[in-house]
């Protein structure tokens, strides 16, 4: 009869003990979600700042260098679209005399 009872309450102690270590296991994972959110937006925040700092360091055109760089690939763009259209112009001519 005590050998009964004792494993009884050996058995209610191993499912508390259980009960709890899951709980445990529960509420540090509860935790560490909550610390991977708060690390996330301090890396976020952290990112933002540096890049703030960063942007104040560039050294950044002035109107007039801006304005000349639009023009010179402006004119780049024309003259290498026209070079590629004259080349594709010969290259069907040529290829028309070829097949015909």
């Amino acid at each position: 009869m005590v050998n009964r009872q004792l494993r009884r309450v050996q058995e209610k102690s191993r499912k508390s003990a259980k009960k709890k270590r899951a709980a445990a296991q529960k509420k540090k994972a509860a935790d560490r979600k909550r610390g991977e959110k708060k690390r996330f937006w301090n890396t976020v925040i952290q990112f933002l700042k540096d890049v703030r700092i960063e942007m104040k360091k560039v050294i950044w055109p002035s109107k007039e260098e801006v304005v000349n760089y639009t023009i010179v690939v402006l004119i780049t763009v024309t003259i290498v679209t026209t070079f590629i259209l004259v080349l594709d112009l010969m290259l069907s001519k040529l290829l028309a005399l070829i097949i015909t």
